[in-house]
């Protein structure tokens, strides 16, 4: 019996991000030079949650001088803002999940800690029992050891005992289910709140 559903949140729970020329402006930059360079650091920045070193090998690589304290600052508000907005058809799915007797709902993100302080004070985050950001935990998925912090914090109490066959993974990049399926989690692939629900039925839940 599946006890927790586990979100992922950028593509999933949030749409993705709309603020990348915004970032590139502040930088002074080509949008396609940042945009590279942003995603091709993002993966450490999740991991050592570190805005200075992040934001200046951006900055580097797309041409621009290193940003000083408080442009970094407006980087780190503008990036973190850009990754917030809520897709309806997930927030309807994660309502259906949450009236199922017995469901409890997790997200486990790859964010840095900046945005899980965000997400925190967000209304919509209360619907989630436990939420983890790869920031604080200083592991990124698809690390296997991820998604066993990841249970080991789901059977914390007061919640009891829980075992990864019992846990449910939604994520929209397949090495992160890949990841979470080794350490013997159900992972699905998300490309949709239509597709989530009917993945989530082969597994008994009722949404």
């Amino acid at each position: 019996m599946i006890k927790w559903v586990v979100f992922d949140l950028g593509d999933v729970v949030l749409r993705s991000t709309s603020a990348l020329p915004e970032l590139a402006a502040l930088l002074g930059v080509a949008p396609d030079r940042f945009d590279e360079a942003y995603f091709a650091h993002r993966r450490q920045y999740d991991l050592h949650t570190d805005p200075a070193q992040f934001w200046t090998a951006v900055a580097v690589d797309s041409g621009a001088t290193a940003p000083g304290g408080a442009l970094i600052e407006e980087l780190v508000r503008a990036d973190d803002l850009g990754w917030s907005t809520t897709d309806p058809d997930t927030m309807t799915l994660i309502d259906d999940l949450g009236r199922s007797p017995g469901t409890l709902l997790a997200v486990l993100s790859n964010a840095p800690s900046s945005m899980g302080r965000l997400i925190r004070t967000q209304a919509w985050s209360s619907r989630f029992q436990h939420l983890l950001f790869s920031g604080d935990l200083g592991l990124v998925k698809p690390d296997p050891r991820i998604y066993r912090a990841l249970v080991d914090q789901l059977a914390g109490a007061p919640d009891g005992p829980v075992e990864p066959v019992e846990v449910a993974f939604l994520d929209d990049r397949a090495d992160n289910i890949a990841g979470a399926i080794e350490v013997g989690i159900h992972g699905f692939v998300f490309t949709g709140a239509a597709q989530a629900r009917a993945d989530l039925r082969t597994l008994g839940l009722r949404v």
